[in-house]
């Protein structure tokens, strides 16, 4: 796992950036998942094709990446008219690569950007039945509140 590339999110990694979100889901959601319309499927999804730009250009998206092949995503940005906060709007990792650390290198690029741009608060919202999330947050450095909202305070 030393081989993986953290680098910022770009337009052309929408397709691999969509299939991570999608395992992402599908392991959330369970059989839940397969009963859903493709409708339903896409409102779930935080990769969708017409909003992808956004997070491209909050230039607070990331990707990490293993021989050439995304691994996970944090999609993140600075709120408005509240600047000086960064909200994640979502973080997804490869159900085959969960557990490596890959989501806390995704963070520490996040934060290491946040820092140089004068980025005074991280907030993330935290799903409560996903253990692994709670204590990647931890890791990373933010304080729970709530059990539901994690902030890190740079």
């Amino acid at each position: 796992m030393n081989n993986i590339v953290i680098r910022q999110l770009t337009k052309q990694d929408y397709k691999e950036v969509h299939k991570v979100d999608i395992l992402t889901q599908k392991q959330y959601l369970g059989v839940k998942w397969n009963n859903l319309s493709n409708t339903e499927k896409e409102k779930h999804l935080v990769s969708r094709k017409n909003e992808f730009d956004i997070n491209v250009s909050s230039g607070y998206g990331f990707v990490a990446s293993l021989n050439n092949e995304i691994i996970g995503f944090i999609l993140a940005y600075e709120t408005k008219p509240f600047l000086g906060n960064i909200y994640i709007r979502y973080i997804g990792i490869n159900t085959k690569y969960q557990g490596y650390g890959v989501g806390l290198l995704l963070y520490k690029e996040l934060i290491k950007k946040a820092r140089k741009n004068n980025i005074k608060r991280i907030t993330a919202l935290i799903n409560l039945d996903n253990p692994n999330s709670v204590k990647m947050h931890k890791k990373a450095g933010f304080t729970l509140r709530d059990r539901k909202q994690a902030d890190l305070c740079l």
